[in-house]
């Protein structure tokens, strides 16, 4: 089982600028080691943050804030959820006050804006673009487990998987496998994982078809997301040349 945990509290942010858009930023996860990639963004409010793709199935997990996707008449508010599979391109988007998203990624996936033609050349025409909302779905008990509660923002039917859990304190969460890769990420309250306490925005990665260690609520209790991808995580990637190399350098550039 391929594991990793990540405390945002002792990660810096950078600050950055791609194509004109200013933003802060922190590494949680480089992916460099083969493994997956994760990115915190703070994008400084914009009317139009440019159309673009990653060459990996991506996660965007929106915090606080907002994100427009006018082309698909989707407001994404928070707690939120967009995915897309790999070479699949979305935006333009604008972003308001407060804006805070992670960009979670099963490995390395690059950046290609839209106005490179080599990009438009390389789209995945038969690529998933899903979302959800926690505030467009109401909580459900769980069964067999009537102190935890559950939301379905993106259903397991569709492939990639997105379910906010609602845990009392020091409750055990056994995990399912995750053969495809999956982040936890804790919304409020905290998460105790392989002997750390993890507040809001605190992750586990974990990949493999065993089960991973179980997680246990906090003191206070938690609620934290479950983004589970599919085999379109096997897809792509920075391969280390053609189109994945200028992917790298943009991605380079704008963190």
């Amino acid at each position: 089982m391929l594991t990793y945990v990540v405390d945002p509290a002792s990660v810096p942010w950078k600050p950055s600028e791609t194509e004109g858009i200013t933003f802060r930023g922190q590494v949680l996860l480089s992916g460099s080691d083969g493994g997956p990639e994760a990115l915190r963004l703070r994008f400084d409010a914009c009317l139009s943050v440019y159309a673009h793709m990653h060459l990996t199935s991506q996660f965007q997990l929106l915090l606080d804030g907002s994100m427009d996707f006018p082309r698909d008449s989707l407001q994404l508010r928070p707690p939120g959820v967009h995915y897309t599979d790999h070479n699949t391109p979305y935006g333009p988007f604008s972003v308001g006050e407060e804006h805070d998203v992670l960009v979670l990624h099963p490995k390395q996936g690059g950046l290609m804006t839209m106005g490179n033609r080599t990009a438009r050349r390389e789209i995945n025409l038969t690529g998933r673009v899903l979302h959800g909302m926690a505030k467009d779905v109401d909580w459900r008990p769980m069964p067999g487990a009537e102190a935890l509660r559950y939301k379905v923002l993106i259903p397991h039917a569709l492939g990639p998987e997105a379910v906010i859990l609602e845990c009392p304190p020091h409750m055990p969460l056994p995990m399912e496998s995750a053969p495809y890769g999956r982040y936890e990420v804790v919304l409020q309250g905290s998460m105790l994982v392989e002997g750390r306490e993890l507040g809001a925005c605190g992750l586990r990665y974990v990949h493999g078809e065993e089960r991973p260690e179980p997680i246990e609520a906090g003191p206070g209790g938690v609620t934290l997301i479950l983004l589970s991808f599919d085999k379109d995580a096997l897809e792509g990637g920075l391969s280390g040349e053609g189109i994945a190399v200028e992917a790298a350098e943009a991605m380079a550039r704008a963190i």
